[in-house]
């Protein structure tokens, strides 16, 4: 009797677990057609151009030179006979570094000196009897040649006598020398190398935009690696008249080196500029790129659908980027969800 009620029970649960089953087997179909539909539209969020105008900050580095950097050539040949001046030793315009041999030289002066002097006289002489009528005057003509060829020689003996007398063309510190007492120099050899820190230079690249808003004298702020917590002053001695092959412009900046503590040539500076914009550009937040800034792409939506744009970038400002054509201002831009799109893609836009 027992056998016969448990049966219609079992029966019953079986039946009941199928219809749940099946019940839930609907639902699911249900829930995957809605899937299908809210998949139709890819959820994105959108911006549009910013307009600005920047107040930009812009650091350029370089390494600091000296404006003096002067190397000394041999402009005679012979053996140093004295050393006046060595390496390390600070010197002043004209001061004698080192004397070569010059005594055959002297002699050549003395005998070109005496030469000339002897034409002179002759001149004199000629000219009297020109006006005599003693002598013609291609015979005075001749003397008056033969004494300037004279007075050349001289001179060019006095200048190679001169050039033994190896002089600083330039006040600073002998930072090397090549030369020994001793030593037989050659015309065009390596003497000296002086070099006047007092003032420094610092050449640094600038944008198009960039420059256009300096110009020469403007004060400029400097940092240095090796004294970070101290402030330099230079001004804009010289910009660029073309760009190099960079698109960029060379700026010279002139600075008086500091009588406390002074810079070196060689050390790593930075120059520090304040450009204050003189109109409205527009902005793009960069993250809204399809690749990379050398192509630049952006999604927009047109009439619920997404649409590549190419555009045209001009000057970067960390995350913000000027573009110059390509959108329109009030363009609704992808900025999240761009990898999900391609051209045509169906878009539902977010709440920010």
């Amino acid at each position: 009797m027992k056998k016969i009620i448990i049966i219609p029970i079992i029966i019953a649960v079986i039946g009941l677990i199928g219809f749940t089953l099946y019940g839930n087997k609907q639902e699911m179909k249900e829930e995957a057609k809605l899937a299908e539909v809210s998949s139709d539209a890819i959820p994105v969020k959108v911006s549009s151009l910013q307009e600005k105008t920047l107040e930009s900050k812009v650091y350029a580095n370089g390494i600091l030179e000296a404006k003096t950097d002067l190397t000394i050539l041999s402009e005679t040949t012979g053996k140093v006979i004295e050393l006046h001046k060595e390496k390390g030793a600070t010197v002043k315009k004209g001061e004698p570094l080192a004397q070569v041999e010059n005594e055959i030289i002297q002699i050549e002066v003395l005998a070109a000196k005496t030469n000339l002097e002897k034409l002179a006289t002759d001149l004199e002489r000629y000219t009297k009897l020109f006006d005599q009528n003693a002598v013609t005057k291609r015979q005075l003509e001749d003397i008056k040649i033969t004494l300037k060829n004279a007075e050349a020689q001289y001179r060019l003996a006095k200048k190679r006598l001169d050039n033994t007398n190896i002089r600083a063309t330039t006040a600073g510190k002998i930072n090397n020398d090549f030369i020994q007492e001793g030593e037989f120099i050659s015309m065009g050899q390596k003497l000296y190398e002086i070099v006047d820190a007092s003032t420094l230079m610092l050449r640094v690249k600038l944008t198009p935009s960039e420059v256009l808003a300096l110009k020469d004298d403007d004060s400029v702020k400097i940092s240095t690696q090796v004294f970070p917590q101290k402030q330099f002053h230079g001004k804009v001695n010289a910009i660029a008249s073309k760009a190099d092959d960079g698109l960029k412009y060379e700026v010279e900046i002139e600075m008086t080196n500091n009588d406390e503590i002074k810079l070196k040539p060689g050390m790593y500076a930075t120059a520090h500029f304040n450009f204050k914009g003189n109109n409205t550009k527009y902005y793009l937040n960069r993250n809204a790129l399809i690749g990379s800034v050398q192509d630049p792409q952006v999604y927009v939506i047109i009439n619920g659908k997404s649409e590549l744009k190419k555009l045209t970038i001009g000057e970067n400002h960390g995350k913000l980027l000027e573009v110059l054509s390509g959108i329109d201002p009030n363009d609704k831009v992808v900025m999240s969800g761009q990898i999900n799109l391609s051209e045509g893609t169906k878009v539902k836009v977010l709440d920010k």
